[in-house]
């Protein structure tokens, strides 16, 4: 990440939206990869009945209680929100997506944030205003890939990992989730994946727990675990995976963290995308 916020962990080598587009255009899906993260299209990608959109800030308020089967003339709109990771889980919803009638996808994530650094990125006041502007019906979050760090409170520095720590972060996590409840939307908190390096990975680990404890504790929102939805069969790192197809992908960047456009960024959307349709008996017609 962004060295000037002394961020550990996930070394992102451009800025936020100049790394993902270079690793779209390595990728060879550019056209909608801008559209998704920059707002550079005008109109959806040829053939689309489905809409996908850059964020912009707003401020109206939302009533929406529950899932009804989407159509065509009434879609689902689903807001991606989250660091860089969260990016990689936006740009395959849109690929799976963005020619669904069904489906209206908000690609709002932010690479180099998180939940440890308020003053840089302050994501329950973005995550209201996205709620209040796109009204979703469903929220799907990865997060926390620059989460494993030190902060500031107001009694001073807290470090990670330390009950003080935990109990801090725990309550940020909390305010996201009651966030996109209060708002009358659903969440799907998609789990962080398992990482190359086993230090950093027991790390992630850390957040994981978290978060599926406190998804336990807000009826609405669905904690959906990737660590396993990434690893081989004996449960270890690898950067290549079989997809729904059967076919070998390309799932992680050389990094080791981020996740690969476009195979990877299709699996962790297909799993999401799965999750909602059960949970919430909708169908998307996939």
């Amino acid at each position: 990440m962004a060295a000037r916020l002394a961020f550990h962990g996930v070394p992102r080598p451009l800025s936020n939206r100049a790394a993902v587009v270079t690793r779209i255009a390595r990728a060879g899906v550019v056209s909608l990869g801008v559209c998704l993260l920059l707002g550079a299209c005008g109109s959806h990608p040829s053939g689309s009945s489905a809409s996908v959109t850059a964020d912009k800030k707003g401020s109206t308020t939302t009533t929406t209680m529950g899932l009804s089967q989407p159509t065509a003339a009434k879609p689902i709109t689903i807001l991606d929100v989250g660091d860089s990771l969260g990016e990689d889980l936006g740009l395959g919803l849109g690929y799976t997506l963005g020619t669904n009638a069904l489906a209206h996808v908000v690609q709002a994530a932010y690479g180099d944030s998180g939940l440890a650094r308020p003053d840089f990125y302050n994501w329950p006041a973005h995550l209201k205003a996205d709620l209040n502007k796109y009204h979703p019906q469903v929220v799907t979050i990865l997060i926390g890939g620059n989460d494993a760090q030190n902060f500031e409170v107001g009694s001073g520095p807290v470090v990670f990992g330390t009950a003080q720590w935990r109990t801090v972060y725990t309550a940020r996590v909390d305010l996201m989730m009651s966030e996109t409840l209060k708002a009358g939307a659903k969440m799907v908190w998609v789990g962080l994946p398992i990482m190359e390096n086993p230090v950093f990975g027991a790390a992630m680990q850390t957040l994981n727990a978290i978060y599926k404890a406190q998804a336990a504790l807000h009826p609405g929102v669905e904690y959906l675990p990737t660590w396993a939805l990434f690893s081989n069969s004996e449960g270890q790192y690898t950067a290549d995976l079989t997809n729904s197809s059967g076919q070998t992908v390309v799932a992680r960047d050389p990094d080791g963290v981020h996740i690969a456009p476009p195979g990877g960024c299709d699996i962790v959307a297909g799993a999401a995308i799965k999750d909602i349709e059960k949970i919430w008996h909708i169908h998307l017609g996939l």
